[in-house]
């Protein structure tokens, strides 16, 4: 057979290879190396082609019934090989977001996992191919239907497409980044949207421990005092957390630029509004917020003391009600409006040294209060509320995590706009794992949530 003339720019190669009867001659030529090669050396353009080439050679494999299905999987090993030989470093083709995997947040057992391999290179294109928003029919559409519609028969309450699992892991990723909370707390995937967690009920050191458990010397030959450990159960409940997007159609056409918008719009909208419910949110249709535990210890203002201020010992008591497990773990939360009254704030030294100032702006990255953490945030109330600065151990708020994430469009809403609106839907709980503030063996009640309260 002929060998064919290798094309030297893109427009000629797409030409050749939007004909399924070339593409096969191609490879039954032995050239396919030879074109790949010659392509990734005339042109940068080398992603957009990559797929076009992947895309022909599958469409000519399915019309050449003698190619098996060892074949097929030989011819994208070397295509995939002489891509990264040239200069093509495009891991999606073979496994889209193969990075992903190696995140923190993916997980290969979420009901996305299912969504992975269907040959998506980023979340713009599959959202493109789900909600029918291509130049064409995509096939791959059809698998995504098919795996859609098992989930939802699993999980009647799901409405729109779930989302690849690399894709979901991305967006949570950047969630981690932006958050804080849940990169602190102690994240439970759920299997179901209920979840009852076990844990030890212990609320004294007083006469017992570890829930009721008592321990006593004893005699070789004395009695042994019964005792029986007391559980609890936190019960978590995935609540719909809904998002909303007005896509301009324009940004349709351009898998990348919607990838990019949806990778930044759906972390800070998630990060933001889970934050809120993590630290303030009323167990009610929406996670119980740490600040609202029946375990959370408020330390009252100082007798005299001015309304919206902060002075030292606020900051003293509020340490000194800590679990001692907690300081090492604990971050301080306040408003930012809270920053001048801290900036102030010392202990003084005696007449011969200087004051030693509470605050640090000289550690980096973060600043720290009492050598914790310090974060200024907007989430927590501000100065003069009860709850505008508090010690916090994150590590006993347990988050339940559905792990999957579903888009649905309509473009019906927004027709006359000539805009699409997009719906993401995930399902989340929070809630502290402690029940109750710790009587210990001597002292005040101690806790991981201690806020002041109220100068008003």
């Amino acid at each position: 057979m002929a060998k064919l003339i290798v094309p030297t720019t893109p427009a000629e190669m797409a030409q050749m290879m939007d004909d399924p009867k070339v593409a096969a001659e191609i490879i039954a030529n032995g050239q396919l190396s030879e074109f790949t090669a010659a392509y990734a050396k005339a042109t940068d353009e080398r992603g957009e082609m990559a797929d076009l080439i992947r895309q022909s050679v599958q469409a000519a494999m399915v019309g050449q019934g003698e190619i098996t299905s060892k074949v097929k999987e030989t011819v994208k090993d070397t295509l995939d090989a002489m891509l990264k030989e040239h200069g093509v470093n495009r891991p999606q083709l073979g496994d889209p977001a193969l990075n992903a995997r190696n995140s923190a947040a993916f997980n290969p057992l979420a009901p996305g996992a299912k969504m992975d391999g269907l040959g998506y290179a980023n979340i713009g294109d599959f959202a493109r191919s789900v909600f029918n928003k291509g130049a064409r029919d995509d096939e791959r559409r059809a698998k995504a239907e098919e795996v859609m519609n098992a989930y939802s028969s699993y999980d009647p309450s799901t409405g729109g497409f779930l989302v690849p699992e690399t894709f979901r892991s991305e967006i949570y990723d950047t969630v981690l980044e932006q958050s804080i909370i849940r990169p602190r707390a102690s994240v439970i995937s759920m299997d179901s949207d209920k979840l009852s967690i076990p844990f030890v009920d212990e609320t004294t050191h007083s006469g017992s421990v570890f829930g009721g458990m008592t321990f006593a010397w004893t005699p070789e030959s004395g009695t042994i005092s019964p005792s029986e450990a007391k559980f609890g159960r936190v019960k978590l409940e995935a609540n719909k957390l809904t998002g909303l997007a007005r896509v301009p159609n324009e940004l349709w056409a351009a898998p990348s630029g919607l990838s990019t918008f949806l990778n930044s719009a759906l972390p800070r909208g998630i990060s933001y509004t889970e934050d809120v419910a993590f630290i303030t949110g009323t167990g009610v249709g929406q996670p119980l917020g740490f600040t609202n535990s029946p375990a959370k210890i408020t330390i009252t203002k100082e007798t005299n003391q001015t309304a919206a201020t902060i002075v030292t010992d606020n900051i003293l008591k509020m340490y000194a009600r800590l679990l001692p497990q907690s300081i090492g773990n604990s971050v301080v939360l306040a408003n930012p409006t809270t920053f001048p009254q801290l900036m102030t704030l010392s202990i003084p030294v005696g007449t011969g040294g200087s004051a030693v100032s509470l605050v640090d702006i000289t550690s980096s990255p973060t600043m720290t209060l009492l050598g914790r953490p310090l974060i200024l945030t907007e989430k927590v109330p501000a100065l003069g509320a009860a709850g505008d600065i508090g010690f916090y151990d994150l590590s006993f708020y347990l988050i339940g995590d559905r792990q999957a994430v579903s888009l649905e469009s309509s473009e019906h809403s927004r027709f006359a706009n000539d805009e699409t609106e997009l719906r993401a839907i995930l399902r989340v709980d929070g809630r502290p794992w402690i029940q109750s503030a710790i009587t210990p063996l001597n002292g005040d009640s101690l806790s991981p949530f201690v806020v002041l309260g109220a100068r008003a």
